[in-house]
C-alpha cells in the first residue's frame, strides 16, 4: 500500500549504446524515486534485478521490496529531490532497501551483514557482524531486513547456523534475537500490521513440501511469544517447485492469503491466522501469485496468467467470492507486477514490461477495465524502436506429440521465403518460463539479423505441476527432445536455414545445451554454454546443500541410489559425441553450479580436441551482475556466433577471432568437493 503524498519506486530503465561496434541494448543503473509532489524523478541504488514497488512512509520516498537488487548495486541513493548524493559508500552489495515507519532511517543488507542509514544522510551502521558457523559461506549471511511496524526492530534471515533461521536485531544493534532455530530452513517472513506477530514458511531438507506457521513476538523484549503454530502443510512437490508461498496479511490480521499448489497450479488461498480451515480465493488452469490485500480487506489483488499463460495480469478479486476483474482492458501483451494499493483502495500502483519497452511504473483504477496512466517512460526518447519486432507465441509438438509452447522473434528485417540463421535461447531453472516481457539478448540478435526461438519445454513453469514435473527423474530425455523438435519446427516454417541454426542458454540452460549437442551432434552449428551442469553426480558432491536436495528430489534419488537416472543426466560421459563448436562461460565465485562442471567439461573438450572457447569471469556469482562483464560477454557470445552462423550483419573475421581468442582457456583449478 503506498500512503498519500507517497511516492512509487520504478527500477527498469534501457538506452541504445553502441559498444565497438556493436549496437545492442544495456539496462541503464538506476532504480528510480517518483515524488508524488512534483513528478520528478531521482535516482536510488543502482543494478535492480527487476523492478519492484513497495510501501513509502512519507512524500517523496520510495524504495525497492523484497530481493530485487543485485549484489552489484553499490549505492544507496537520496530520495530527497534537493540533495541527491548517495546515502552509502561502503563497498560492497546493498539489498533489501526497508524504510523505518517513521521514514527516519533505512535498513539494508550488505557484506553478510544488516545495516542501517540515516535517510537524510550520515554514515552507515553496521547493526549484525556475527561469526559464520558451519554454513558454506556463501550462503551463510544476514539478508532480507524487514522494519517492524512499530519501529523499533528489524526481522531478518540468517544463514548462521548452515541453514536458514529467523532473527531480530534491535535499531541500535544492541540486541539480538532469534525468532526461529530448527533444523528445517525458515525464510519467506512478513510481519503483522500491529507488529505483534510473524508469518513464515518452514521448508524441510528432505523434501520439498513446506508449513505456513506464525509466531507471536513480544516488541518490548524482541523475543518469541511462545511457539510457533502451524497453520498449514503444503504436499511434497517432487518437481523441485516449492508448493508454498510467502503469505500476505490482512489488515486486520486476522486472515493471511497464500498461494499453494494443491489444485496443481498456484492459487491463492485464505487461511484464518488463528488457525482453521484453508478457503480457495482462486481457481482455475492457470497461477495467481503475489496476492496483496486492499486497505479495507475486501480484495485481494493477484498477479494471474489467466489471460494467456505466456502473460503476467493483474486481477482485483473480491474476498466474498464474487466475479474477480481485470484491472486494465485491452493492454496488449506483457507482464504485470508488484501491485500496490492507494491508501483509499481507489487506485492501484504497479509495474509493467512488454516485448517492447522495460518495466515501467503505472497507476489504474481499481475499479478495472480501464486503462492505466504511465508515470515513467524507460526507453530514452531516441531510442530505436523501429529497430524492434513484436514478439510472438508460437506451438510445435515434441518427439512424444507433447504440445511446447515458445516465444518467437523474427528478424529485424525480415521477409517472407527467406531463411535466416537461427538460435534457441533456453531458459534455466528448469522452472524457468519464457514469455511476452521485455529480452534484451533476444532483440540484440534479432537486430543482428537471427531468427530467435525461447522453447518452454517440460518442466517449465506456467503449464501446471503435471507438466512441470515431467523431467522428474528424466533429466536430459524429453525436455532435450523438445528443444530439438523446436528447431525442427524453424526449419519446418521455412524460417531457419537448416545448416545455421545455433543454441545457447544459462544455468540448466546451459546444461541443456551439453546435453543437447551430444544427443543431437548434428543438429546444432555452434552452441553457447553459460554456467551449466555437466555430470550430475559431481554436482551432487560439490554444490549446496539446498541445491543438492532440490535435485536429488528431482532425479528421484542420489547417485548412489539412482545411477541410471544420473548415467542420461551426465552429457561429460559423452563428450566424444560433439561436433558442435562450443563456448564456455562461468563465474569463478558461482555458489549453485560449482565452476568445476565447466572445467571438467573444458578438460574434456580439450583432451579430444574438440572445437571450444572459454572464459572465466572473476568475482562472479550464478551469473554475470558486473556491466563490463556482461557487456564482455555479449561481445564474446555474438562474436561466435557471428563466425560459425555467419548472418548477414557483423564484424570482421579478423575482429571475431580476436575477441575469441582473447584470454580463451583462462580457468580456476577444479575446487574439491564441498560436502
Amino acid at each position: 500500500m503506498l500512503p498519500a503524498g507517497g511516492a512509487v519506486y520504478s527500477s527498469a530503465s534501457a538506452e541504445e549504446k553502441r559498444y565497438d561496434g556493436l549496437q545492442g541494448f544495456r539496462a541503464a543503473s538506476g532504480p528510480r524515486v517518483l515524488g508524488a509532489g512534483n513528478g520528478a524523478l531521482r535516482r536510488l541504488p543502482a543494478d535492480a534485478r527487476r523492478p519492484a514497488l513497495d510501501r513509502a512512509p512519507g512524500p517523496g520516498r520510495a524504495f525497492p521490496g523484497g530481493q530485487d537488487f543485485r549484489a552489484g548495486a553499490r549505492r544507496a541513493h537520496r530520495p530527497d529531490a534537493e540533495r541527491r548524493g548517495p546515502l552509502t559508500t561502503t563497498p560492497g552489495g546493498k539489498s533489501s532497501l526497508s524504510w523505518s515507519p517513521d521514514g527516519a532511517q533505512l535498513a539494508y543488507a550488505s557484506q553478510g551483514g544488516i545495516w542501517v542509514v540515516p535517510a537524510e544522510g550520515g554514515p552507515p551502521k553496521r547493526l549484525t557482524d556475527a561469526a559464520l558457523g558451519p554454513g558454506d559461506p556463501r550462503t551463510a549471511s544476514d539478508r532480507s531486513p524487514q522494519w517492524s511496524p512499530r519501529g523499533r526492530w528489524i526481522l531478518f534471515e540468517t544463514g548462521r547456523r548452515g541453514n536458514s533461521d529467523l532473527m531480530v536485531v534491535s535499531e541500535d544493534g544492541v540486541s539480538t534475537n532469534y525468532l526461529t532455530m530448527s533444523e528445517a530452513d525458515e525464510g519467506s517472513a512478513s510481519w503483522s500490521p500491529d507488529g505483534t506477530r510473524v508469518a513464515f514458511t518452514e521448508r524441510a531438507p528432505e523434501y520439498f513440501s513446506g508449513k505456513l506457521k506464525v509466531i507471536g513476538f513480544d516488541p518490548e523484549t524482541g523475543k518469541p511469544a511462545g511457539p510457533p503454530s502451524e497453520l498449514h502443510t503444503a504436499p511434497t512437490d517432487r518437481g523441485g517447485g516449492w508448493s508454498i508461498g510467502k503469505a500476505a496479511w490482512s489488515p486486520d490480521c486476522k486472515t493471511l492469503a497464500v498461494v499453494l499448489q494443491h489444485s496443481g497450479w498456484d492459487k491463492v488461498y485464505l487461511v484464518p491466522a488463528a488457525g482453521g480451515a484453508l478457503r480457495p480465493l482462486t481457481s482455475g488452469e492457470y497461477d495467481d501469485r503475489s496476492p496483496v490485500f486492499s486497505p479495507d480487506g475486501k480484495f485481494v489483488a493477484v498477479v494471474s496468467s489467466r489471460t494467456n499463460l505466456e502473460e503476467h495480469t493483474i486481477w482485483i478479486v473480491p474476498v466474498d467470492g464474487s466475479a474477480p476483474r481485470r484491472l486494465l482492458a485491452n493492454a496488449g501483451p506483457g507482464m504485470e507486477a508488484d501491485p500496490q494499493w492507494a491508501p483509499d483502495c481507489s487506485r492501484i500502483y504497479f509495474t509493467r514490461a512488454t516485448p517492447l519497452e522495460p518495466s515501467n511504473l503505472l497507476v489504474a483504477a481499481a475499479a478495472g477495465g480501464a486503462s492505466a496512466t504511465y508515470l515513467t517512460h524507460t526507453l530514452p526518447r531516441n531510442f530505436a524502436r523501429a529497430g524492434l519486432r513484436m514478439p510472438e507465441e508460437a506451438h510445435f509438438k515434441s518427439k512424444d506429440g507433447l504440445d511446447i509452447a515458445s516465444i518467437l522473434y523474427r528478424p529485424r528485417d525480415f521477409t517472407p521465403g527467406t531463411r535466416y540463421p537461427a538460435v534457441l535461447w533456453i531458459h534455466g531453472g528448469p522452472e524457468g518460463q519464457d514469455g511476452f516481457g521485455w529480452d534484451t539478448w533476444a532483440h540484440y540478435l534479432a537486430q543482428e539479423g537471427y531468427v530467435v526461438l525461447k522453447p518452454n519445454y517440460r518442466g517449465s513453469s506456467g503449464y501446471g505441476e503435471k507438466f512441470r514435473n515431467l523431467n522428474v527423474g528424466d533429466s536430459g530425455g524429453g525436455e532435450v527432445d523438445d528443444v530439438a523438435a523446436g528447431a525442427s519446427y524453424l526449419v519446418s516454417q521455412g524460417l531457419a536455414d537448416p545448416a545455421r541454426i545455433g543454441i545457447g542458454g544459462g544455468s540448466h540452460g546451459g546444461t541443456m545445451v551439453a546435453y543437447a549437442v551430444t544427443k543431437y551432434p548434428d543438429l546444432f552449428k555452434a552452441a553457447i554454454e553459460l554456467y551449466g551442469v555437466v555430470d550430475r553426480a559431481t554436482f551432487n558432491e560439490r554444490t549446496n546443500r539446498n541445491s543438492a536436495v532440490r535435485w536429488q528430489m528431482k532425479m528421484g534419488g542420489t547417485p548412489a541410489e539412482k545411477p541410471e537416472v544420473y548415467r542420461k543426466a551426465n552429457a561429460l560421459a559423452d563428450v566424444d559425441k560433439i561436433r558442435t563448436p562450443l563456448l564456455v562461460m562461468h563465474g569463478e565465485e558461482d555458489p549453485q553450479v560449482p565452476p568445476y562442471e565447466s572445467a571438467q567439461f573444458v578438460r574434456a573438450l580439450r583432451q579430444r580436441n574438440k572445437v571450444h572457447y572459454y572464459f572465466t569471469y572473476p568475482g562472479e556469482g550464478h551469473g554475470f551482475a558486473s556491466r563490463e562483464h556482461r557487456l564482455d560477454a555479449w561481445k564474446k557470445q555474438l562474436a561466435f556466433l557471428q563466425k560459425y552462423l555467419r548472418p548477414r550483419y557483423g564484424l570482421s573475421s579478423t575482429s571475431l577471432d580476436d575477441l575469441l581468442l582473447d584470454k580463451s582457456e583462462r580457468g580456476a583449478a577444479p575446487a574439491p568437493p564441498r560436502r
